[in-house]
This record gives C-alpha cells, structure tokens and sequence, in this order.
C-alpha cells in the first residue's frame, strides 16, 4: 500500500513539476498532457485507495462497534483529514492575499467544501477540489449503509447497494451532463465536480469488500493484466483524443481508470519493499507524508514560481526550470516532514479519546439511538 500511495502523490508531483518545462517549450501540447495526466492518474490512484481505506474501516467498525460506527467513522476521518486542510487553506489565503491584497471571493464555501459542488472549482487553491469530493464521500456513504442497514439489510448487502446507488448516480449524471452540456470542459466542468465524481472511490470500496475472496482464489495476476489492459486504454484514449470534445474521455474514461487501478491494486498490495534499504524508506516516508505534500506541492509551486523563476531566470530559463524543480521537490518533502511531525501526527492521535468521550456524552443524552444499527 505504501508503495502505491508513494506513486499516487510522486505522480501529482511530477504534473506541477513539469510546469517549469511548459514554460521552457509553451507550444508543446505534449508537454502539457503529459503534465496533465500525470496528474489525472495520481488523483485517479489516491481516491481507489481512499475507497479501499474507508470500506475496510467501515466494515471493521460495524463489527466491533454497531452502536456508535458512523460517529467513530467520522470523527476519524475527520481528524485525519481536516485540520491538515484547513492550515493549507489558511496558507493559500495568506498567499492570496500577498499577491492581490484581497481576499478570495468564494473562500467560504471551502469551509464546506461547496467550492466545487456542482460547478467549477474556482481558481484559489486549486488541488482542494479532491478533498471536496472525498469529504461527501465520506459523509453520504455512511448515511446510505446506516439507512440500508435499517431496512434489514446485512453489512455486505448494504455496502453494495448503498455504494452502487453513488456508483450509478454519478456515472449515469456525467452521461447525461455531457449530452445535454457538450461544451463542458473534460477537467474543469467534469473531472473536478464533487457530484461526477464519487464513482471514483466507490470502485475502492468494491475492492475493500471482494478483497479476501479474490486472494483466496488466486485470481491477483489475471487481474492484474486485466487492470493494466484498462489503463492503457485510458492512457492511449487520453493521448490520441480531444479531452474537450470527446464524450468518451468525458465520461467512460474515469470508469475505465477507475476499474483499471482497482484491478492492478490486489496483485501489488503483496509487493514489498525492504523498509531499511534507501528505496524502502523512500517509499514509506513518501506515503506517509503524502497527504501534507499532496496539499503544499502547488503551494511550493505558486512560490517558487513568483519569487524565484519569474524573478532570476529570465534569461536561464532552461537551468532554472531544473533547479526550481529539484527546489520544488526538497521543499516539499521538508514541508510535509516538518507537517507531519509537529501538526498531522499529534492531531491524529487525538482521535480515539475524542472517540470515546464523544460517545460517552452521546450515550447520556441517548442521541446514540439515533445511529445505532439494528
């Protein structure tokens, strides 16, 4: 799993590196979409693990905890993801406000993340668009397993309605949006609305469920072909169409991403990396820091490009496109180090006893009943 999540965020790094050589080469369409997609596969790559996290969590907490599962469930997540997002919410404001003197006109709508609901995401702070998508995620899909769960459904049963209802509604939405709206753009009217997109991780969750039925069979290398059969596809698609005017790309190619890294995921989950050689390190340091590094590396970007590249490379553009890169890349993993070690892991080991308190109270005023399973 390290290995992989290292890939999701090392992927959305080289798309905001490869910013420096658009720059160098501006009328290289290549360049772009290699940027682009390196972006796209990263973000694709984080929300299937994302889904396969949270569905074993769910299934896990329901068992040991049917009384109070979707608020242990959130306070969880929550810990996990929030603070982290709102101290870099609160540095892209400071940011915002060095530059324009001004603050952001939609800026309250990131303290719901409403920003990119059913719309455009606006232009401040522009890789939150996927924590938008997860934070619905997070509190729709539980909503949809409790209200099954109630209806007499087993766990298993109600995690496979409840998220083929989600699975359906955005994927059905997209095919409609895109007949209706054909001009929408493939990254903007698309890709990074929270209502198109919640597919995305569903696919994680159906792997997070069928996960020991597929070890036990031996099926993780026909699998795995299969998978990587679906991303080239999706990878040639890309590459060979108009992301704009394509109604493919637009809308069975996220399924067919999706469906690809789902596939791929069971065979690599058994791939190990020593943790005390150099790559084994690399690797789980990556991953652990790679929600910090995920929510500063366009920050890093934004900085390194207007105080530094803009500023002293004017005329060296080629030796400073390197070395704004390689500073982009230290800074980052110093960032989300220093990130991780002072601020994401102590928060993050609140969690439990606000778990247990917050349930002690619930349980005194009997708001528990309202969430418990039958």
């Amino acid at each position: 799993m390290d290995v992989l999540r290292a890939c999701a965020i090392l992927l959305v790094l080289a798309s905001h590196s490869l910013f420096f050589i658009i720059q160098i080469f501006p009328q290289s369409g290549t360049v772009k979409q290699i940027s682009y997609f390196c972006g796209f596969w990263g973000v694709e790559l984080f929300f299937i693990l994302s889904g396969f996290l949270i569905g074993k969590i769910i299934r896990d907490l329901i068992t040991r905890d049917s009384r109070h599962w979707i608020i242990s469930f959130w306070i969880r997540r929550w810990f996990r993801t929030i603070p982290c997002y709102f101290l870099f919410l609160g540095l892209n404001v400071i940011w915002f406000y060095y530059l324009y003197s001004a603050l952001p006109k939609s800026l309250l709508s990131y303290f719901i993340f409403a920003q990119n609901l059913g719309w455009e995401h606006p232009d401040f702070f522009p890789e939150a668009w996927s924590l938008s998508v997860e934070e619905y995620f997070y509190l729709i899909f539980p909503i949809l397993i409790l209200l099954l769960l109630k209806c007499g459904l087993r766990p298993v049963i109600a995690y496979l309605t409840g998220g083929t209802i989600l699975l359906l509604f955005s994927t059905m939405l997209r095919l409609v949006y895109v007949v209706l709206e054909p001009s929408l753009s493939w990254d903007s009217g698309i890709r990074k609305v929270v209502i198109f997109r919640f597919d995305s991780l569903m696919y994680g969750v159906y792997l997070s469920i069928f996960i020991d039925r597929i070890r036990r069979v031996d099926r993780q290398k026909s699998l795995f072909f299969i998978g990587l059969i679906a991303l080239l596809t999706s990878m040639i698609a890309y590459f060979s169409l108009d992301p704009d005017h394509s109604f493919f790309l637009k809308t069975f190619q996220f399924s067919i991403t999706s469906i690809g890294f789902m596939l791929v995921i069971p065979y690599m989950l058994d791939f190990r990396l020593a943790e005390r050689t150099c790559v084994g390190s690399f690797f789980r340091k990556t991953a652990l820091w790679s929600y910090s590094m995920y929510l500063s590396n366009f920050l890093i970007y934004n900085v390194i490009q207007q105080l530094i590249f803009s500023k002293y490379f004017t005329q060296n553009i080629m030796y400073g496109a390197v070395f704004c890169i390689m500073l982009l890349i230290f800074s980052c993993y110093l960032v989300s180090s220093f990130i991780y070690k002072i601020y994401e892991f102590p928060l993050m080991n609140l969690r439990e006893p606000v778990v247990v308190w917050l349930k002690k109270s619930l349980y005194r005023v009997g708001f528990h009943r309202q969430f418990t399973t039958p």
